[in-house]
């Protein structure tokens, strides 16, 4: 083909070649064509999917110039020159049982020789192409524990993993394969979401566990994975929460605030203090009107995120908010303008004390870590921790768990907000209750030397 194309040619059987070839000089990198060519019967070709600079290729003897980097010479040379033997071998056996070579062929050929699945079945190989299929699918997933279809909000999570994944191949210049998630991976990734994204250690941590699930589900699958991914060494170290919690003091400071001449705070207090004395979620807050309240009872028939079923007693405050409005529960609010209005309820009832927190600097989009009025620090989340803060060693645990319907003892456990003054304190009156016991004097004797 003068003038167009030269080939670097390999002898296959006579009048038979295989060639190499640059089709577009101007895009760099350039994906190298193969050319097969068997007498007038065949005449095929496909991408190589080996990248060069087309600088570099010779087109007279359709190969490297010799200014080219040595060891990339190198390696590209030795990549052509087993797939050609691939070519060789397939052809040899396809070609005398009578297949039909034709393009087709020829792309199933290099694709398997380097293991690049074609369509839908990528994500049997690849990873960002899993988590692509495992969020689909998930859409109509149920949840064995608590029998209900997988959230949005869990599916948005996998997506966001999906992103992050596919920023650092995009860093690394690879594509990750199921296979390639093991430690080294761990500990490039890793370093990637330090230094690159700047995401804190808790945000790390988050990303770990739930690529560990996907390997996890890729497994049960029965695809290949690499059993590093279950080492005890593929983890991260989340920083030590540091959520606030309300003192039963400050939550009889915003019971009693007056807030009669805004209705707008005054509804979110009310909401706020059913939370934190029953320690439900926002989710089950949010739907506060189709619970059950009778004489002293509140039924939760199914709860929003674990599908539990709870009876919690009504604690006096409760009952008179409820007096207050003739039995007519607050209206519901999303939980933005939730978050928002009980940080302003706070911020009136004067819980301003300098606490150590987190919170998000809008043009970094990240929490930074320090000391803070304690008001600005609240959220729905509050609520539940304090709950359970405030009645943990007052009832058993199995009690407070039964109401927060909590299953897992160390999820539990994460909910307990105790300070460190208050551990503290704890000690001081143990050993106080311990001076009290009366120890005799010695008596002391004058001895003479």
């Amino acid at each position: 083909m003068p003038g167009i194309f030269t080939f670097a040619k390999y002898s296959l059987l006579i009048m038979t070649y295989i060639a190499f070839r640059v089709l577009d000089r101007k895009k760099n990198p350039s994906n190298l064509n193969i050319r097969l060519v068997h007498g007038r019967n065949v005449d095929c070709s496909t991408p190589s999917n080996l990248l060069i600079d087309p600088k570099y290729w010779n087109k007279e003897n359709n190969g490297f110039k010799n200014t080219v980097d040595i060891l990339t010479k190198h390696e590209i040379n030795l990549a052509i020159d087993n797939l050609k033997k691939e070519i060789i071998k397939n052809f040899n056996i396809d070609y005398s049982n009578g297949e039909k070579i034709t393009s087709k062929w020829l792309k199933q050929i290099v694709a398997n020789f380097q293991k690049r699945p074609e369509g839908i079945e990528e994500y049997k190989i690849y990873f960002s192409s899993f988590i692509e299929y495992f969020a689909k699918e998930s859409k109509t997933r149920v949840n064995f524990k608590s029998g209900k279809i997988i959230s949005p909000r869990t599916i948005q999570k996998y997506n966001t993993v999906k992103t992050v994944i596919e920023e650092f191949e995009k860093f690394e210049k690879i594509r990750l394969k199921i296979t390639d998630i093991d430690l080294a991976f761990h500990k490039k990734f890793t370093s990637f979401l330090t230094t690159n994204k700047k995401y804190s250690k808790t945000v790390i941590e988050k990303n770990i566990s739930t690529i560990k699930g996907f390997v996890k589900e890729a497994k049960e699958q029965k695809l290949e994975t690499n059993p590093e991914a279950e080492s005890k060494k593929f983890t991260f170290t989340r920083d030590e929460p540091i959520d606030t919690y309300l003192n039963s003091k400050e939550i009889d400071l915003i019971f009693n605030l007056d807030l009669s001449q805004d209705e707008r705070l005054d509804n979110a207090r009310d909401l706020f203090i059913i939370g934190l004395w029953t320690g439900l979620r926002i989710s089950d807050l949010s739907r506060i009107q189709h619970l059950h309240f009778n004489e002293n009872r509140i039924i939760v028939a199914e709860t929003q995120k674990t599908g539990s079923i709870i009876e919690i007693p009504i604690h006096p405050q409760i009952k008179q908010i409820l007096a207050k409005r003739n039995n007519q529960t607050p209206k519901t609010i999303s939980s933005q303008k939730f978050n928002e209005y009980i940080k302003e309820v706070c911020k009136k009832a004067e819980i301003d004390q300098m606490t150590l927190g987190s919170i998000k600097n809008p043009k970094t989009n990240r929490k930074e870590r320090g000391f803070y009025p304690k008001w600005k620090l609240i959220s729905s989340h509050t609520a539940r921790r304090s709950f359970a803060t405030n009645h943990y060693g007052q009832i058993e645990d199995q009690t407070i768990m039964a109401i927060t319907g909590h299953k897992s003892y160390t999820q539990f456990m994460k909910y307990i907000k105790t300070t460190r003054e208050e551990h503290a304190k704890n000690l001081e009156k143990l050993w106080d209750s311990q001076n009290e016991i009366i120890v005799p004097n010695p008596t002391l004797k004058s001895v003479n030397f």
